[in-house]
């Protein structure tokens, strides 16, 4: 059965102020989203580069498909635990310091990929980066969401995936135009965006609603005097000045909202990273590979399709959106698989669809979580989404490589729709509805 959640209208509290998630824009708004979706990108830099660059490494390293396939889901297993943990640790101790020397994190492995000398050392500093990746995942999406105004949150929580696939496209695009052959170089220029948004974050203060989770009153109303105003109160937040834990998750009233926010991941995810990392041979699969105008092409798609998925989220309802894209790309993965041989035009017709849908949905990975999960267990909760989704893009991101060797595209991909069937059918069960709801 669909959950309804509290969207009313804004009262003002005792003192005649109204929340701070109604104030006007201000410049703390502008610095958070920044320093928020610039952590987006560099995410999506970091997960986009290892294709390029193992095309590269492959001849050194003597990759083989299991390998290959290792190398590029070793960063999703690292989102994993570190979503998992961080978040955690974010709802424990706040959301600043967590979020903010995640980004020295960065830099530094980064850095230290200019150093690999074999398969496991890349795959154990994958790894690590993608513990990091974790943490964006899980306290970012709560910084931006605490930060934003209620009536723009949706937009701009769904900008994290525009951010997002915008890294991933500028590093497919530098992989492609790189005419050397020093594949560590190219891993390691994500220190790059990693030092500019690490910048950023030292000037951004703590959320007041955590700080007044907390029991931190003083703090959090010096924070929001500062840079909204004294006119304006924080939202009513639930005093629990104990540490959050995961089995909170999971009592009588929050254990389905729960499973939801991991499982619709789960099941947008799994398919788009194996397809996005490995392009290449995808494409090959479809005998579109070797054509910049194809690659130009699908990169712009993708883009575009992030914008839409923004468009879309400000127009409809939260349970609408993750099913009408559900159903669409569970169409659109049957079309391609259950027909090989189809003419040339309509496959490619029924790819750019899915290139445009697929990270138009993902926008909602963003603004779901958020949403559903109370101030004082929301990095935890958001960890534990992003931790459970990463199980099946890791996984299917491994596999892909090999189920292609094997199978071919297009019983592979077959296989593939179950994942949006599956999410097709949750969200008619269990979706939500959370658009303009107060976080409490």
């Amino acid at each position: 059965m669909a959950v309804s959640l509290s969207s009313a209208a804004a009262l003002p509290d005792s003192s005649g102020r109204l929340p701070i998630d109604e104030a006007p824009l201000r410049p703390i708004h502008v610095v958070a989203a920044a320093a928020v979706l610039g952590g987006a990108v560099l995410d999506g830099y970091v997960l986009g580069i290892v294709g390029p660059a193992l095309r590269l490494a492959d001849a050194e390293l003597d990759l083989s498909a299991l390998s290959q396939g290792l190398i590029a889901s070793s960063a999703l297993i690292g989102v994993f635990f570190g979503g998992m943990f961080f978040g955690n640790l974010a709802d424990r101790y706040g959301r600043k310091p967590v979020f903010g020397w995640n980004l020295f994190a960065f830099v530094v492995l980064s850095l230290l990929q200019v150093f690999v000398q074999d398969v496991w050392q890349l795959v154990a500093l994958r790894l690590a980066l993608g513990l990091a990746i974790g943490v964006e995942y899980a306290v970012g999406s709560s910084v931006l969401a605490e930060f934003s105004r209620r009536r723009d949150r949706g937009v701009l929580l769904g900008c994290f995936s525009v951010g997002w696939q915008t890294g991933f496209t500028v590093a497919f695009m530098i992989g492609s135009f790189y005419d050397g052959d020093n594949w560590r170089l190219l891993l390691a220029s994500s220190v790059v965006p990693a030092l500019i948004t690490f910048m950023l974050r030292l000037t951004l203060p703590e959320t007041p609603m955590w700080l007044k989770a907390r029991g931190r009153e003083a703090e959090a109303r010096a924070v929001v005097d500062k840079h909204f105003g004294p006119e304006y109160g924080i939202p009513h937040v639930d005093l629990n000045p104990r540490h959050a834990s995961v089995a909170e998750l999971f009592t009588a009233k929050q254990w389905r909202l729960t499973l939801y926010s991991g499982l619709f991941w789960f099941c947008q995810v799994g398919p788009f990273f194996a397809i996005f990392t490995f392009m290449a041979p995808v494409l090959a699969s479809l005998d579109l590979d070797g054509s910049l105008a194809v690659d130009l092409s699908l990169n712009a798609i993708q883009i575009a399709g992030a914008i839409a998925g923004v468009l879309m989220l400000h127009w409809m309802s939260r349970r609408g959106f993750v099913i009408w894209t559900f159903s669409i790309i569970l169409a659109t993965f049957l079309a391609l698989g259950l027909f090989p041989q189809a003419p040339t035009g309509l496959v490619i017709a029924l790819f750019a669809v899915y290139m445009f849908i697929g990270p138009a949905a993902n926008n909602i990975e963003f603004v779901y979580p958020p949403e559903i999960f109370d101030t004082h267990l929301r990095a935890t909760g958001i960890g534990f989404s992003a931790a459970f989704s990463r199980v099946s893009a890791a996984g299917v991101t491994w596999l892909l490589p090999w189920l292609l060797e094997r199978l071919g595209f297009s019983a592979t991909l077959i296989l593939m729709a179950g994942f949006p069937l599956l999410g097709l059918v949750l969200s008619v069960l269990w979706a939500p509805e959370t658009k303009h709801k107060h976080l409490t």
